[in-house]
């Protein structure tokens, strides 16, 4: 075959554009949370932010509270890291101490409380809500307990739904009625009180 003369083109570098757009609205919506909380995410100011328009945001998102609680659950994912090799009752502390970190931390703790309160008279966001924030959280925490299941460190009757509120429930309680404060140690003592029920 006779050569054109031509250059075949460079090959692409990066991440495809749809794929920075996608990322760029995470960031837009992250940062609008944390700095206003859910009144500031519209889907105006992230596309905006993101130099995007709303068409493109509603591609991958069904609705405003689903883009925000993604893009929270990104920005928070790494405290939801598990250290390989350690014990249950290690991993576990770990888990139940990021999330009280969360809480602890003004901006954090605060869209929190506030996303709660509305999912109590919102259902987009109330679905939002448990798709994009808990049932991941859960799902890791799940893995845990039935590895240490598997290990014999609890036992094999254990309710795990049941665990995982007695684990996590206490920080949520704490969190929207502030009667106890979120303590150093906090994380320690349920960790240890649940795992002792179920040896």
């Amino acid at each position: 075959m006779e050569d054109s003369g031509r250059a075949a083109p460079p090959p692409a570098r990066g991440r495809p554009r749809s794929e920075r757009a996608r990322l760029a609205v995470l960031d837009a919506a992250a940062d609008l949370l944390i700095q206003g909380g859910m009144g500031a995410a519209t889907m105006e100011a992230i596309a905006a932010r993101a130099g995007v328009s709303k068409a493109t945001i509603y591609k991958w998102w069904p609705s405003r509270a689903h883009v925000a609680l993604d893009s929270f659950f990104v920005r928070t994912k790494p405290t939801m890291a598990v250290t390989c090799g350690a014990s249950l009752a290690e991993a576990l502390t770990m888990q139940v101490g990021s999330l009280q970190q969360l809480f602890v931390d003004p901006a954090t703790g605060s869209l929190m409380r506030e996303m709660v309160a509305l999912a109590q008279s919102d259902p987009d966001i109330r679905a939002a809500l448990a798709t994009r924030w808990l049932r991941p959280r859960r799902a890791v925490v799940e893995e845990l307990l039935r590895a240490g299941i598997d290990r014999g460190e609890i036992r094999s009757d254990a309710d795990l739904p049941a665990v995982m509120d007695q684990l996590f429930g206490p920080l949520y309680y704490r969190l929207l009625f502030g009667h106890e404060l979120l303590s150093d140690g906090l994380a320690e003592t349920l960790v240890q009180q649940v795992l002792t029920g179920l040896r």
